[in-house]
């Protein structure tokens, strides 16, 4: 067998912590940016007269999602959620606090489900007759119980929940897609779940050993027909013990004692 030498040891540790920092850094899946069309409501009657009386805004809205390349059914994964400029504006130039939540319909082999990712409340200065900027935000997105392979995320709803600070006013805007078919943001692989299970033989019950049709066995010892046999364990092996090195002891100091006689004798002669 030949050793490696200090080199070629060095060199393999080095390409390991190389290829070891390259699996901690892997990006994670992600959809390129895709751009939908939003219609944002203002009836109601606050955000209306904050948003210069109008009923509605509509324009482009676009998002970037990134996270894990794969999920499990029924968990949570956590996605980052970039929105992009929305096409509501302030009227005017203030400070408040945004928190976005956005809907997607997850669409999976079978079937689908309407999921959600809630931001938190970020602070954010706003620029008059300009479109809001949400700023990108973390969120935990539940996977469909039922879903497996690969689960599409589509945007359905963009809503902005708007805190004024000064003068304090919360605004609660709405906004909905209304692309016929809206693109999907992002993607991710649920794989099957696995079964096992174990097999179980007719007629015969186990417990710590091995089983036979129509027999019992256990650790203690075995069962077969009616007639029992009996038990041995660790006492019975310590009593046979002591009683065989009490035997070998007695015999060699009845061995002593007849050599011990035999040389008296020989010397009295």
């Amino acid at each position: 067998m030949v050793r490696p030498n200090k080199r070629t040891a060095g060199g393999l540790a080095a390409f390991a912590v190389m290829a070891g920092s390259m699996l901690a850094f892997a990006p994670q899946a992600a959809a390129a940016p895709v751009t939908t069309q939003l219609k944002c409501d203002f009836s109601d009657p606050t955000v209306k007269a904050a948003m210069d009386n109008k009923d509605s805004v509509t324009g482009a809205q676009a998002f970037t999602v990134t996270g894990p390349a794969s999920g499990e059914a029924g968990k949570s994964i956590k996605l980052n959620i970039d929105p992009g400029v929305s096409p509501a504006s302030s009227p005017l130039g203030t400070s408040v606090k945004i928190t976005p939540t956005v809907t997607f319909t997850a669409k999976y082999d079978g079937g689908s489900a309407t999921v959600s990712a809630v931001g938190a409340a970020t602070t954010l200065t706003l620029v008059a007759k300009a479109g809001i900027d949400v700023p990108a935000f973390a969120a935990n997105v539940s996977v469909p119980q039922k879903a497996t392979g690969k689960v599409d995320l589509i945007p359905k709803t963009f809503g902005l929940k708007i805190e004024v600070i000064n003068p304090p006013l919360t605004l609660n805007v709405p906004c909905s897609i209304t692309d016929e078919a809206p693109p999907v943001a992002y993607s991710v692989t649920v794989p099957a779940a696995s079964t096992t299970g174990g097999s179980t033989t007719s007629g015969s019950t186990s417990t710590s050993g091995s089983t036979s049709s129509g027999s019992t066995s256990t650790s203690g010892g075995t069962t077969a027909g009616g007639d029992t046999l009996p038990k041995t364990g660790p006492l019975d092996d310590a009593l046979s013990m002591g009683l065989l090195g009490g035997t070998v002891g007695l015999l060699g100091i009845g061995g002593v004692l007849l050599a011990t006689r035999r040389v008296r004798s020989s010397r009295n002669a």
